[in-house]
């Protein structure tokens, strides 16, 4: 069950940033061209209900929760109800934990677009930009905002998926601010977790002198860099030696899951 949620969960994220790609974009960008060819096998069935590239993505990543759905339904014994509120709740933790990434990664790199990666960093947070224009933020407080509204919108479908598998027999009560703190450990989680490895593999890559114009080597430097860079300002080179990064994954570490325990102790309590 673990091994099919992970590889749903990785199609759905390579289709949903094929989304944010133009087609014709694809013969001119190496990234874009990697996710168009992982995606065109999974989107072949689609194909033959409707040539629209949008409609066709959407019908597959609905297809995709549904066979979840059912796939826990039958592995746990469970109401469909149930499964089905499960493998899209999964959806939303995995689109509220992608969203974090792009946000912690726009934060960090302070608008230093140019490469693929961090351009569809920004296109994904476009929808939030306008919202935000719309409301007459101003810029200096756009990202407390986003983080706010998505924190929100997470808390809010976290609360409808439970209240619609509450009509199952589900006894446990939820507040909003329990779906809250939820989301605020998902997105602690991803700096022990996700940025960690990130670390890790661009640590590696870094020893082997990597092709820099290679898109995976920019994916992996679009996001690692940006979580360095406040490191590297403090901490020099020892012996000729970057340190930064093994300093980087003790302070996630620690950090992470003190404020992780912090916020699951808090909510205990309520």
């Amino acid at each position: 069950m673990y091994f099919l949620k992970s590889i749903i969960n990785l199609c759905v994220i390579v289709l949903l940033l094929r989304l944010l790609i133009k087609p014709n974009e694809a013969y001119f960008d190496p990234i874009y061209r990697i996710i168009f060819r992982v995606t065109d096998p999974i989107l072949k069935p689609s194909r033959y209900l409707t040539r629209v590239e949008f409609k066709g993505v959407f019908l597959t990543i609905i297809a995709l929760i549904l066979l979840r759905g059912l796939v826990y339904t039958a592995s746990s014994h469970v109401p469909l109800v149930t499964g089905m509120g499960v493998s899209i709740l999964d959806l939303a933790k995995l689109l509220f934990q992608a969203y974090m990434v792009f946000w912690v990664v726009s934060l960090l790199s302070q608008e230093a677009w140019g490469s693929s990666f961090l351009n569809l960093i920004q296109r994904a947070l476009q929808p939030l930009i306008q919202l935000g224009r719309s409301l007459n933020i101003i810029s200096r407080h756009f990202h407390l905002v986003t983080f706010l509204i998505l924190l929100v919108a997470y808390a809010l479908v976290r609360l409808l998926i439970y209240y619609i598998m509450a009509s199952q027999g589900i006894q446990a009560s939820l507040s909003i601010v329990q779906a809250i703190g939820d989301g605020l450990i998902l997105t602690i989680g991803l700096f022990p977790g996700f940025f960690s490895l990130v670390i890790i593999v661009g640590a590696l890559l870094s020893w082997v002198s990597p092709d820099p114009n290679n898109p995976v080597v920019q994916a992996v430097y679009g996001i690692s860099e940006p979580l360095l860079s406040p490191f590297r300002r403090f901490i020099p080179p020892l012996g000729g030696i970057d340190i930064t990064p093994i300093v980087a994954l003790l302070c996630f570490q620690l950090i992470g899951n003190l404020f992780r325990e912090l916020i699951t102790g808090i909510l205990q309590t309520m």
